[in-house]
Formats: C-alpha cells, sequence, structure tokens
C-alpha cells in the first residue's frame, strides 16, 4: 500500500510539473520531505523497539535469591557436526567437541 502511495504522489509531482514548470522546485522539495515523513512514519514501529542487550533484573532488597532465568534445555545434537546424541551427553561421541546445554 505504501509503495502505491509512493508511486501516485510520484506521478502526480511529474504530471503537474509538466503542466506547470514554474513550480518545479517546490514540487521537487515537496515530494522529497514526503519521501522522508513517509519513511520515519513506516518504520515508527520499528524505532521504538528497544536495541542492545536488555538489562538484568534488580536484586531484591530483602536479600532473597534471583529468580532463574529459563531452563537448561539439553540439546540432542552436537552443534559442531550434527551428530545425534543422547539428553545429557557431555562430550560428542563423534567429534569430541564439549556439548554445552542451552
Amino acid at each position: 500500500m505504501l509503495t502505491i502511495t509512493y508511486l501516485v504522489v510520484l506521478a502526480v509531482a511529474i504530471l503537474v510539473q509538466f503542466l506547470d514548470p514554474a513550480i518545479a522546485g517546490l514540487l521537487f522539495y515537496g515530494v522529497l520531505g514526503w519521501f522522508v515523513l513517509s519513511l520515519f512514519l513506516y518504520r515508527l514501529p520499528a524505532m521504538n523497539r528497544p536495541i542492545g542487550w536488555s538489562k538484568p533484573p534488580a536484586a531484591p532488597a530483602n536479600g532473597a535469591p534471583l529468580p532463574s532465568g529459563s531452563p537448561v534445555v539439553s540439546l540432542d545434537f552436537c552443534t559442531n557436526c550434527g551428530t545425534h546424541v543422547p539428553p545429557g551427553t557431555s562430550v560428542c561421541p563423534s567429534c569430541g567437541r564439549t556439548i554445552v546445554p542451552v
């Protein structure tokens, strides 16, 4: 939908320029402003997304331990060579690499 709007605005600006060439500069800056404004409006939802690492949770004031993060998941394959390994295996029997739980 946004691409169709871009094309319509551009086509109207070119048509108006042929009908009245005296306002070519005004049309150029108007279309340029439209493109820049629409870029910000189009990207606004993505611009509100947080960037970078999330902050770790603050320690509780009463000295209680922090809640654990996501549970440890054991992979059923080696991330180095792709060999199927039983859950709980710490070393790949095929390549000898250490399997780190995720």
